[in-house]
């Protein structure tokens, strides 16, 4: 039952995280990308969405691989396949990702966090590839499950972002410390 409940959990997480990211994918600029200045660069778009795009696809697959009855029935080359699909999808958001964080609104302390936790979730798919490929199950195991509290950090930080859109808390407090704390408390968590 427990296992269930963090299936559905993470599922429901990646489609509102689908259904709140959509539209960098459908616009040129939209949300948070009309604020800044470097959005005028066409490079910067590009790895932006890059960065959304495959995140996205990294917290569906993800879930997915977690899905303890799932994987069961995906025993062998799918389990392996969908595997190289999420490990494409994180090493493609997080390069992504670490272009872009140095233009992070907030200072440097957001920039900072979101490039760590760019070469966090990039190394640590690295490692998980890297311990399976010696066939090392259980460490590999570890470094997914790490790695995936890294991809889930992406839905954490936008509830933590939910705080000042449904209080008077003021944005940009909340949006520093969303750069460190969500990947923070899932990693502890996991």
């Amino acid at each position: 039952m427990y296992i269930r409940l963090c299936f559905w959990f993470l599922i429901v997480g990646a489609i509102s995280m689908i259904a709140m990211s959509l539209h960098y994918l459908t616009n040129e600029v939209s949300g948070i990308l009309e604020m800044k200045k470097i959005k005028e660069y066409a490079w910067f778009r590009f790895s932006f969405k890059m960065h959304v795009l495959f995140g996205l696809l990294a917290i569906s697959f993800g879930a997915i691989q977690l899905w303890l009855d799932f994987r069961l029935k995906l025993r062998g080359l799918r389990h392996k396949r969908l595997g190289y699909l999420y490990m494409t999808s994180v090493g493609l958001s997080s390069i992504a990702g670490i272009v872009v964080a140095p233009f992070a609104m907030g200072g440097l302390w957001p920039k900072v966090g979101f490039f760590v936790l760019g070469l966090l979730w990039f190394s640590s798919a690295f490692m998980g590839l890297r311990t399976i490929l010696k066939g090392l199950v259980a460490s590999h195991r570890k470094w997914m499950l790490f790695n995936y509290g890294l991809t889930f950090a992406a839905i954490t930080q936008r509830t933590f972002l939910l705080v000042p859109l449904l209080t008077t808390v003021p944005f940009m407090p909340v949006y520093r410390i969303s750069a460190w704390l969500p990947w923070m408390i899932n990693t502890a968590i996991v």
